[in-house]
């Protein structure tokens, strides 16, 4: 067993005993939650991510290699790309149970859902998967790491007896997708923009439940109309370092 794979499994481990520990106890937390009627009880969803957090502070930094970075190779995209869905459900404005004003809270619930996904994806993306990529062929890695997310979800997912295998296809999925946005992008910050509006518009169903179906296919074409460029923007930027590097070499 080499040290790359010794790291795999030392991730994996913290993130899914951290992530059972949470999970199993659900139905505790969420006898507490409901009768929580503070903001400050959706910080309790940040806890599962501190697993794949500790995880990757711990390894990432034995990486041999590391193309990936929180804000890649241009700071300011990165920063664009993810304040979009955040000033989009901060105008349109977000109807809640704690008496807070609409476009505060349409903020608020918008800077949340992109703390959450940039710590999933600092772990999946940020370690996992150039961990993963210095081992096996890129489509064989977004598998795995799609299994493995599924796997950390598994409490979550679970309800009674269903474990919802039909998420299996839709993570590995998801993974090939943010997979690609991180290697073209090298970008932490907008792999979380991506996960984090999938989140928003399907997910969270604070928000989600608040949305009509107009109100999400127009924050959806507004976060692409920005993203699209953007991002053909960075590949073109990025492929040029690399010719040049590769010219130097």
């Amino acid at each position: 067993m080499n040290k790359s794979t010794t790291r795999i499994g030392i991730f994996i481990g913290i993130a899914l005993i951290w992530s059972y520990a949470w999970f199993s106890q659900r139905h505790l937390l969420n006898s507490i939650i409901g009768n929580f009627q503070s903001i400050a009880v959706l910080f309790f969803g940040l806890v599962p991510t501190l697993g794949l957090v500790i995880g990757s502070l711990l390894l990432r930094q034995k990486l041999k290699k590391k193309e990936v970075s929180i804000a890649g190779t241009n700071l300011k995209y990165s920063i664009i790309i993810l304040s979009i869905p955040i000033l989009c459900l901060t105008l349109i404005g977000i109807e809640n149970k704690f008496g807070i004003q609409v476009n505060l809270f349409g903020a608020f619930i918008g800077i949340f859902a992109m703390i959450y996904a940039f710590l999933e994806e600092y772990g999946w993306r940020g370690y996992l998967q150039e961990e993963l990529l210095n081992n096996f062929n890129k489509w064989i890695v977004y598998i795995i790491v799609g299994v493995i997310w599924y796997t950390w979800h598994w409490y979550f997912l679970r309800e009674g007896n269903d474990p919802k295998i039909i998420m299996i296809p839709i993570l590995i999925a998801a993974s090939v997708g943010i997979g690609e946005i991180a290697k073209l992008t090298k970008s932490i910050m907008i792999c979380a923009a991506i996960h984090g509006i999938v989140n928003i518009l399907i997910i969270y169903s604070i928000v989600s439940n608040q949305l009509s179906s107009t109100q999400k296919i127009l924050i959806l074409a507004i976060c692409l109309a920005f993203w699209i460029p953007l991002i053909r923007k960075l590949e073109k930027q990025n492929t040029a370092a690399n010719n040049v590097s590769y010219e130097k070499h």
